[in-house]
């Protein structure tokens, strides 16, 4: 249904994923996002991934860091909420659970020897002090998005493995961005056949990813064939997940159908910009579940049938690229080389308001 359609024939399409703010929903059915992430040193990307998501329309936007990262978060904005579940080894209550010489030794580990053995205190340090709180708001929540501003620590990594785990159990869709990715590099089997996942790799990311399974490197690669075909193929071999490979153009792709978003964003480059495109996804890829779930009636006429799932998911990604390329577009037209992904966010609405709200389409 989606193939061959115009830029402009992809965004009116989308529209029709976009939940509708009825008088009769309760607060929470506009979606539900909680982003993972965010430790002493990176409280920056899971605010604005959340905010993003916020912006974009999820009613209820929660964020679930590293105990010390959750005053500075909760400093940036009243509007999200905070939840200061996570620990990095350096935490000082740690040091209650943890001898000095422990610390030290999973400190040094490598994170392919902390990912692959089973440590015992590191499991009941999890179970017992993390996981119980954080499994209420995964129970409670209808998206998550992992990996913003995790950082690389030892214990955090661990923990990350549980919750992804968690989250498969209770069947819900996730959005695995930076240090999430990096994980995946390093076991893919984390994520691997479970359909519900997204990746949203750059190119050095996904190059990694690829590595793993010998791919074809693609880092330099300027044929959009090639590229598409190496894409589709790392797709197929994670199980159907649906990859967002960001770079001048965005190739969304799951399996053998994909879209391309190549439209007009900014050059520059500033961290956040990312986080940005994670938190839009999240919102429009929980509308996508909705809608396919018939939250909201559906036309009674239609000039076309009713979305399959795996376009409407398509069509979530192909519109959260876009609304971010507009913003960003927007936001280097105002502040040029001064660009900062807060002016970027500025333009959130007034990307989606142009985009979606609107019978005129923005030039592509």
């Amino acid at each position: 249904m989606l193939k061959g359609k115009s830029q402009k024939e992809l965004l009116k399409l989308s529209k029709r994923i976009i939940q509708p703010l009825l008088p009769n929903y309760y607060k929470g059915q506009g979606g539900k996002v909680v982003v993972i992430g965010g430790c002493e040193d990176y409280t920056g990307a899971p605010f604005f991934s959340c905010q993003a998501a916020s912006l974009i329309g999820s009613d209820l936007s929660h964020v679930i860091c590293e105990k010390l990262a959750s005053p500075v978060i909760k400093s940036y904005s009243p509007d999200l909420m905070v939840h200061p579940y996570l620990y990095e080894l350096t935490n000082p209550e740690v040091s209650n659970y943890f001898s000095p010489s422990d610390i030290e030794k999973f400190t040094a580990m490598r994170l392919e020897d902390i990912i692959s053995k089973d440590f015992k205190k590191f499991d009941d340090f999890i179970e017992s002090k993390i996981l119980p709180k954080v499994l209420q708001l995964i129970n409670r929540g209808d998206i998550f998005v992992i990996g913003p501003g995790f950082g690389r620590d030892s214990l955090m990594f661990k923990s990350m493995i549980k919750i992804i785990e968690q989250i498969k159990v209770v069947n819900k869709p996730m959005i695995l961005d930076a240090d999430a990715l990096f994980l995946v590099s390093l076991d893919p089997t984390i994520i691997q056949n479970y359909e519900k996942g997204i990746l949203t790799p750059n190119l050095i990311e996904f190059e990694r990813i690829g590595n793993k399974f010998n791919l074809k490197s693609i880092l330099k690669e300027t044929n959009f064939d090639k590229v598409l075909e190496v894409t589709s193929e790392l797709s197929k071999i994670l199980g159907g997940l649906t990859i967002i490979r960001k770079g001048d153009i965005e190739l969304i792709v799951n399996g053998d159908d994909y879209l391309v978003n190549d439209m007009k964003g900014s050059n520059r480059r500033v961290g956040g910009q990312g986080d940005t495109l994670t938190g839009c996804l999240a919102t429009f890829v929980i509308w996508s579940y909705h809608y396919n779930e018939g939250y909201w009636p559906k036309e009674a006429v239609s000039e076309e049938p009713e979305l399959r799932n795996k376009d409407s998911l398509l069509l979530a990604c192909f519109a959260a690229s876009g609304v971010t390329r507009l913003a960003s577009s927007k936001a280097y037209k105002n502040s040029g080389r001064a660009l900062q992904t807060s002016v970027l966010q500025s333009y959130l609405g007034e990307a989606y308001s142009e985009l979606f709200d609107n019978e005129d389409f923005v030039k592509l």
